[in-house]
C-alpha cells in the first residue's frame, strides 16, 4: 500500500492497482520476458498510473473548489476520488465529474502532440509517450460513455436530476447492452463487453429496487 499527499489530497494505491496495469501492459501475461518486453510493460504501468491519477485529480481538485476535502483511492481497474461529507448541488456535481475525463483528455491531446512533433525521442520513451496517449485518450472516452457509474452515467444522472433515477437506469442499461454488443461486433477485446454486462446487471438491479 502506498500513501502519500498531492495538492493536499491525500491519495492511497492499493497493491492490485499495479498488478491489473502490469496484465494489461503484458497482454494478460502473455509476454516472452525479454528486457525489452520487460521495460514496455514497467513503462506502460507508469503512462497508466500517471494518467488514471491525474483523472482522479481533476475531480478532486474541482471538488476542492467547492469546499469538498476529497481523498483519491487507486485500485483494481482503476480509481476513484471520495468527498465524504460534501453536499453539491447538481450542477456543482456535473462540474466535478466532467473535470475527471476533460483534464484525462487534455493530458493524451498534449502528449499525443508531443510523439507527432518530437521525432528524436528514444524508442522506449516513444513508447512510453504513446502509452499515455492512448490511455489517457481510451480511458477518458470510455468513462464518457452514459452508463452507471462510469463518470458519463454520474454526468447523465446529475443532468436528469434524482427524481428521474428510474430513466437515468433504464437509459444506463440500454446503452451498456448496445455498448457491449457493439465491442463484441468490432471485435475490440472481450474485458469491455464483460464490463458492460456487468453495469448492465448492476442497473438493473437497483431499477428493480424502485420498483418494491
Amino acid at each position: 500500500m502506498i500513501r502519500f499527499t498531492l495538492f493536499g489530497i491525500p491519495v492511497e494505491i492499493q497493491p492490485w492497482f499495479w498488478v491489473i496495469l502490469a496484465l494489461l501492459g503484458s497482454s494478460f501475461g502473455q509476454v516472452g520476458g525479454t528486457a525489452n518486453e520487460a521495460l514496455s510493460v514497467a513503462l506502460f504501468v507508469i503512462a497508466g498510473a500517471i494518467s488514471i491519477l491525474v483523472h482522479e485529480l481533476g475531480h478532486a481538485v474541482t471538488g476542492q473548489m467547492f469546499k469538498a476535502r476529497p481523498f483519491i483511492v487507486l485500485h483494481g481497474f482503476g480509481g476513484f476520488a471520495a468527498f465524504p461529507g460534501a453536499r453539491f448541488t447538481r450542477m456543482q456535481s456535473f462540474v466535478v465529474t466532467a473535470a475527471g475525463p476533460l483534464v484525462q483528455l487534455i493530458l493524451g491531446a498534449i502528449v499525443l502532440a508531443a510523439w507527432f512533433f518530437l521525432p528524436d525521442l528514444s524508442e522506449a520513451f516513444r513508447s512510453f509517450v504513446m502509452d499515455l496517449a492512448i490511455v489517457s485518450l481510451f480511458w477518458a472516452l470510455l468513462n464518457l460513455i452514459p452508463v452507471f457509474p462510469l463518470d458519463g452515467g454520474q454526468m447523465m444522472a446529475a443532468a436528469l436530476g434524482p427524481q428521474r433515477r428510474k430513466l437515468c437506469l433504464q437509459l444506463s442499461i440500454a446503452v451498456a447492452v448496445t455498448a457491449s454488443a457493439a465491442l463484441l461486433l468490432l471485435k475490440i477485446g472481450f474485458m469491455m463487453p464483460i464490463f458492460m454486462l456487468y453495469f448492465a446487471y448492476q442497473n438493473f438491479q437497483e431499477l428493480k429496487e424502485t420498483h418494491r
